[in-house]
């Protein structure tokens, strides 16, 4: 209990660290920020947001919530610091080089973590059916189906075809699939989780309404 507590302190901070940026950026509508360039700013705004608060909040959340007694949480609390090192990481390159060699790397490293993190809970969650698990288990698809977007604008901005509308098309299939994929149906899979535990289970009929 005292790792979660800890784990969503530290998400909590980042969602703090995504506040203060996003206070520079309307102050800078204000006052110009001398050596202070806008567009690296928001870059930094949203991936702390996104990847440091509302992902690493849900870490906690769903490994908590899913993941049974008895199974040794060592290896996630290894994890989430490694993908916590990523995201201080973004929040130190981004401000300074926007999309960079370091930004890039870091923002990859967390991709790749993340398939690591899905991998685990999907072996873990263990072999119960309940609807909970069914929409984790769709949550934890759309994240690794919304990566396809950034996956595809590597070759996209080597071609001819970043200054079409393909470049945009990608980011909004990944923020599209993120938002509206795996951190809303989420938070659903954690409010199911909670109604079971309270003795509320769905029936296979009433779940068919849903899928």
């Amino acid at each position: 209990m005292m790792t979660k507590r800890i784990w969503l302190s530290v998400a909590l901070i980042n969602f703090l660290l995504a506040t203060i940026v996003g206070a520079l950026l309307r102050f800078a509508f204000v006052t110009e920020l001398p050596g202070i360039k806008y567009q690296y700013l928001l870059h930094t705004h949203s991936h702390v947001a996104m990847l440091g608060w509302i992902y690493m909040a849900l870490f906690a959340l769903l490994v908590y919530a899913f993941i049974p007694e008895g199974v040794s949480l060592r290896r996630y609390n290894q994890l989430f610091w490694m993908t916590q090192g990523s995201v201080i990481g973004m929040l130190l390159s981004f401000p300074v080089q926007g999309y960079g060699a370091f930004s890039i790397a870091f923002s990859t490293i967390h991709i790749l973590f993340s398939y690591v993190f899905i991998w685990w809970m999907w072996k873990d969650m263990g072999p119960q059916r309940t609807f909970s698990r069914l929409l984790l288990k769709t949550a934890l698809f759309f994240q690794v189906f919304s990566t396809l977007g950034v996956w595809m604008m590597g070759p996209i901005m080597a071609t001819p075809l970043r200054q079409s509308s393909f470049y945009y098309l990608a980011v909004q299939f990944y923020l599209h699939f993120q938002f509206n994929g795996w951190f809303i149906i989420a938070v659903l899979a954690l409010f199911f989780k909670y109604s079971e535990d309270l003795g509320l289970i769905f029936s296979r009929k009433q779940e068919q309404r849903f899928y």
